[in-house]
C-alpha cells in the first residue's frame, strides 16, 4: 500500500508486488542471512524521523493556511449498513483488532532482554519506555493531522490515509513525500521479515516434540530450517493472492 500509494499505476499489481517481496524475503532466509541492527535500524529512524517532520512542517503551513486538506477529504461518506445489536460488538471487536497491529514488536524487547548491555534489565525497561513513547506521540500526532486534514480510508487501501497526510504535509510530488513512503515500505518488509526468524525455530521446538510434522525440524544445507521458511512463505503468499493485498481484509487475520 505505500508503494501503490506513491505510484498509482502499480494499484492492479499490488499483490504480485507483495508476493515477490515474500518470496525475495524466503530465499534471503534460505540463504542464512541474519539480521544486522543497525543496517536494520536505517529505515526504522528514517520513518520515525520524516514523521515527527511531518508534523512540523503541517504545524507551520497550518499556521500560516497553506495546509490543503487530504485529497479525499470531499469524498461522501454514505451509510452502507444499519449498525446495532450485534454488529456494535463487532465494529468494536474490528477497531481492536486494528489498533492490536500498533502494538507488535513490544515482545522483541522482553525476547530479547540477554542481548542488551549491562545491566540488561534497566537498558530493556528504558528501551521499552522510550517506545511506548514514540508509539504514543507518533499515534497521538497523526489522529490529531486526520482530524484536521479529513482523510477518508479508501476500502481498497489506495491511497494510504498516512501516505495522505504526507502528501498534503510536503506535498504530493515533492521528495519528502516519496522518501516517507518508501521508509514506510522498508519497515514493513522488515517487519514482515521477523516472522522468518521465529517462525521455522518455533516450529522446529514443536516438530521436536511431535506437535507438528518431523520434516520441520530438519536443518537445510545452510544450516537453517528450509521447510518451515518455505511452509510460511507458501502460506503467506496464499494469502496475499487469495485475498488479492487487500489490507482491510487481511488485518482481521493478522
Amino acid at each position: 500500500v505505500a508503494v501503490t500509494s506513491a505510484f498509482r499505476a502499480l494499484i492492479p499489481y499490488a499483490a504480485p508486488i507483495a508476493a515477490v517481496v515474500v518470496v525475495v524475503l524466503a530465499l534471503a532466509n534460505l540463504r542464512g542471512v541474519r539480521e544486522s541492527g543497525r543496517a536494520f535500524a536505517v529505515p526504522t529512524y528514517l520513518f520515525i524521523g520524516l514523521t515527527y517532520l511531518m508534523f512540523a512542517v503541517a504545524g507551520v503551513r497550518a499556521a500560516a493556511g497553506s495546509l490543503p486538506p487530504a485529497e479525499s477529504a470531499t469524498m461522501p461518506v454514505t451509510q452502507t449498513t444499519a449498525v446495532g445489536g450485534i454488529l456494535t460488538a463487532v465494529l468494536l471487536l474490528r477497531a481492536f483488532a486494528s489498533g492490536c497491529t500498533a502494538l507488535t514488536g513490544v515482545e522483541a524487547i522482553s525476547n530479547g532482554v540477554p542481548a542488551f548491555r549491562a545491566p540488561q534489565a534497566r537498558n530493556a525497561a528504558a528501551t521499552l519506555v522510550a517506545m511506548g513513547m514514540i508509539a504514543i506521540t507518533m499515534f497521538g500526532g497523526i489522529t490529531v493531522l486526520a482530524l484536521a486534514l479529513s482523510p477518508r480510508a479508501e476500502p481498497t487501501g489506495n491511497p494510504s490515509v498516512l501516505s495522505q497526510l504526507a502528501a498534503s504535509s510536503f506535498g504530493a510530488g515533492s521528495a519528502l513525500f516519496s522518501l516517507s513512503q518508501a521508509a514506510t515500505a522498508g519497515i514493513l518488509i522488515l517487519a514482515a521479515n521477523t516472522a522468518f526468524n521465529g517462525f521455522p525455530l518455533l516450529a522446529s521446538l514443536l516438530a521436536r516434540d511431535s506437535y507438528l510434522p518431523r520434516q520441520l525440524g530438519q536443518r537445510g544445507d545452510r544450516l537453517v530450517f528450509s521447510n518451515g521458511v518455505l511452509l510460511l512463505a507458501g502460506v503467506a503468499a496464499a494469502l496475499i493472492l487469495g485475498f488479492n493485498a487487500n489490507l482491510e481484509a487481511l488485518l482481521h487475520l493478522y
